[in-house]
């Protein structure tokens, strides 16, 4: 399997008007979760993707697995429990097309996983593993998110790939949120993150003083999305930024995880070990101008699942605009490095899950 994500799954009930829930006329049901976003944007541009989480036994439940799998994911680590409900999150929509979440997720299904229901399989056998920070709030998803990465990083094959997609009201405090999250990026080796969330994580207000900070933290490859300004991306000593693409965008709901899953598709084109992947600054510009490209399309249509784009959508938009050129901070970099500084070495970066 190229793609498996592990992570919640829940019901979004997005407003069909911009402003405050409180005046929203409506809502719209939709499948919601990160983690299950970037399984059906990476199967929408053609990768075998598939997904492990829980859900409630309920209506909703068997909603989002008809979901998934209507959008060609692998459903084998779903499991629909009857001990919670599924999680429920309503979005306004302001006027800039950004969001604002209220969430209901109490003793939901999610709260009670366990190790046993998940095929860790799937894990295994997967070119890219990726997860958020959500599942790690409970100690009940927490233990299965920290067994399938403990599986993962053992695989010696697979890459992790981690979005916190920091959600504030969801810890119990900024203080562990911050802490847990710096953690867990200690072991990834691709780390996606957007503006606001690396500021938060680092205490840095300039963007390459941020990632600058981060690299203290991680040795993973480092993805910045920056919204109507596009994305910055560090990987080794290779750092730049590429443009957005501009676009009429109603709703932001699917950029980020749009985003991840356009970079890793192009990633995971690469044949052999993702491990050992160290691209020039030439190749990173493309990838991450593609990224933007599924993002920007993501925000065109309401929701993120019926919004994630095709390959030919995203050609198309590659065809249309011109605005390509990166800022680089450095030279193009050798295709291969290890250490820091030696760019003649064709070994991964080291870990400390890495020996």
């Amino acid at each position: 399997m190229d793609l498996v994500c592990l992570g919640e799954l829940l019901i979004d009930f997005v407003a069909t008007a911009p402003g405050p829930l409180r005046t929203a006329p409506g809502f719209v049901k939709a499948a919601g979760g990160a983690p299950a976003n970037v399984a059906v944007a990476g199967s929408r541009l053609g990768l075998r993707t598939g997904f492990i989480g829980t859900a409630g036994k309920d209506d909703f439940g068997f909603f989002l697995k008809e979901e998934l799998q209507k959008n060609g994911v692998d459903v084998r680590g779903l499991h629909l429990s009857s001990k919670g409900r599924t999680p429920l999150a309503f979005v306004s929509l302001k006027e800039s097309a950004e969001r604002d979440f209220l969430f209901y997720w109490q003793n939901t299904a999610d709260h009670f996983m366990s190790v046993k229901e998940i095929p860790l399989s799937m894990v295994r056998s997967s070119k890219v593993f990726h997860y958020g920070s959500i599942s790690l709030i409970h100690p009940a998803s927490r233990r299965v998110t920290q067994a399938a990465l403990r599986c993962a990083l053992g695989s010696n094959n697979t890459l992790v790939s981690c979005d916190p997609n920091v959600r504030l009201n969801l810890w119990p405090s900024s203080h562990r949120a911050r802490a847990t999250i710096l953690k867990t990026i200690e072991t990834a080796h691709l780390v996606k993150i957007n503006e606001e969330e690396l500021k938060f994580l680092t205490r840095k207000r300039d963007l390459f003083s941020g990632i600058h900070a981060m690299s203290r933290f991680t040795d993973a490859a480092i993805l910045v999305t920056r919204g109507v300004r596009g994305a910055a991306f560090r990987w080794s000593d290779s750092e730049g930024e590429v443009p957005a693409f501009p676009v009429a965008a109603i709703d932001s709901t699917g950029a980020g995880d749009g985003f991840v899953a356009g970079f890793l598709n192009q990633m995971i084109a690469i044949p052999g070990n993702l491990r050992k992947l160290r691209p020039c600054t030439e190749t990173l510009t493309r990838w991450v101008r593609y990224a933007n490209a599924v993002g920007a399309l993501a925000t065109t249509r309401r929701g993120a699942i019926p919004a994630f784009p095709t390959p030919g959508e995203v050609a198309n938009l590659l065809k249309s605009d011109h605005a390509t050129l990166p800022r680089s901070r450095q030279g193009i970099l050798d295709t291969s490095r290890s250490k820091r500084g030696d760019p003649r070495s064709t070994d991964p970066p080291r870990t400390r899950n890495d020996k």
